[in-house]
């Protein structure tokens, strides 16, 4: 069996918006969110960054009934539930509310027009919700002893907690699992949910990923081995992939949530198809915990094992979607990889990195992108990539000087672009050499 894998449902939820009109609005526009960041246990003046993307002001009751049942849950917990809630209405789905407000153990919603059975959800989640987490344990090193540790902690920080929340709060039955290879989860997580839908196994599936990292700890990890950026007096110029004066991410958070469905069951329901997923191709550097292979060996594999999949030419692709990650290693080594596969075709592809509006938003990052992505194919408008005011043409690689990895491809600077779009790429590639490429064409009847 092979069937064909469609995208129906979008929804984002990040530091630009909340919902996809508003989340395209700001995206289209290259207008980011960043601000300085405020812990309550640590002073800033302890880390190098002080720069984050945050969802400020965040509350699930703005957006689903008896929000209370999530009291417990971590933010990333939170972020996926809102996430999978819009995704589903954008679909189409009837979602009939049949919780009780008294008894927050009760089911909460019922999705009207699927077999339960057949439905499934894979998040893909970098780190676990440490929101949760890190107060209990550091709870538990105060008291010294476990008596004073709430019973929820473990249950709520589980990885797979985002993934089984959302699963009950909508009652789906069908496969479902999390993903963890860092910042290419998401696309991991829709790569595979792909697998399971054209492979017949599932009619439906909620995917994408989720993360919620802004945390003391985890950011004191990224800050020391100085993967951050330091942009500290303008944090809205901070995040500028491909630019020479670029020098680390900001950390974000969210979640991008789509709906894939194999057509027959999306046309049997006669709803708005956005895409189809045709290819995606897995590999790993086998190289370095964190840093790339400088000669992105496993890369370009991953990227030819997508193309090879969707049946595709390179010259038929007309968008990608970078990771982008504005950091001194990654951007000029994603260039070299995209020169590589494209050949001299690859100064003639349009490309963005919407880490430049939203930050890193880690296992959520290439859910956001493939909407993203998803929503340049269907506007015919390519976003831009913000910040972009010098492209790093005279980039050196100290470990590879033969190599050509200066950032002069077209990146699509500061201003968005019309144009008719068929077929995208969206390229992740997480810390430990993971990579995930995912072809997306846009739906043809």
């Amino acid at each position: 069996m092979d069937r064909r894998v469609v995208i129906t449902g979008l929804g984002p939820v990040s530091s630009i918006g909340i919902g996809k009109d508003v989340f395209w609005e700001k995206a289209k526009r290259g207008e980011g969110y960043y601000r300085k960041v405020n812990f309550d246990y640590v002073e800033i003046d302890q880390y190098r960054s002080h720069i984050c993307s945050p969802i400020d002001n965040f509350n699930p009751g703005d957006y689903i009934e008896n929000s209370r049942c999530l009291k417990r849950a971590g933010k990333a917990t939170k972020y996926a539930v809102v996430g999978s809630y819009l995704a589903l209405k954008d679909a189409g789905y009837s979602i009939e509310y049949t919780g009780n407000e008294e008894n927050s153990n009760s089911k909460n919603y019922y999705i009207s027009g699927i077999d339960s059975d057949r439905v499934g959800i894979v998040l893909g989640q970098s780190v676990p919700n440490v929101d949760v987490e890190y107060p209990e344990y550091t709870k538990f090193l105060r008291d010294r002893g476990p008596k004073k540790v709430n019973p929820f902690t473990l249950p709520h920080t589980n990885i797979n907690a985002s993934a089984s929340v959302s699963a009950e709060w909508f009652g789906l039955r069908g496969t479902g699992f999390s993903v963890a290879t860092a910042c290419a989860s998401a696309t991991h997580a829709i790569g595979l949910s792909t697998f399971l839908i054209k492979q017949g196994i599932e009619d439906v599936i909620i995917t994408g990923g989720v993360d919620a990292a802004i945390d003391s700890y985890v950011f004191s990890g990224f800050d020391i081995i100085k993967a951050l950026s330091r942009r500290n007096e303008d944090p809205m110029k901070a995040s500028r992939p491909f630019d020479r004066d670029r020098d680390g991410f900001v950390i974000g958070e969210g979640a991008g949530i789509i709906i894939l469905e194999s057509l027959e069951h999306a046309q049997k329901r006669d709803c708005k198809i956005y895409a189809e997923v045709i290819g995606f191709g897995f590999t790993q550097d086998a190289f370095h915990l964190v840093a790339p292979d400088p000669y992105g060996r496993s890369a370009i594999n991953a990227i030819k094992k997508a193309l090879k999949i969707a049946k595709m030419n390179p010259e038929e692709v007309e968008y990608i979607n970078a990771h982008g990650t504005s950091t001194i290693l990654n951007d000029p080594n994603e260039s070299y990889i995209i020169k590589q596969v494209f050949g001299d075709y690859a100064y003639k592809i349009p490309i963005s990195s919407s880490k430049s509006y939203f930050g890193h938003p880690l296992g959520a990052a290439g859910g956001l992108e493939a909407i993203v992505t998803i929503l340049a194919m269907e506007k015919s408008i390519i976003p831009p990539t913000a910040n972009l005011d010098n492209p790093d043409l005279d980039y050196v690689d100290k470990t590879t000087p033969d190599l050509d990895k200066r950032c002069d491809l077209d990146y699509v600077p500061k201003v968005a672009r019309e144009k008719n779009v068929r077929i995208s790429l969206s390229e992740s590639f997480g810390f430990g050499g993971q990579n995930a490429v995912i072809v997306l064409k846009k739906y043809e009847v």
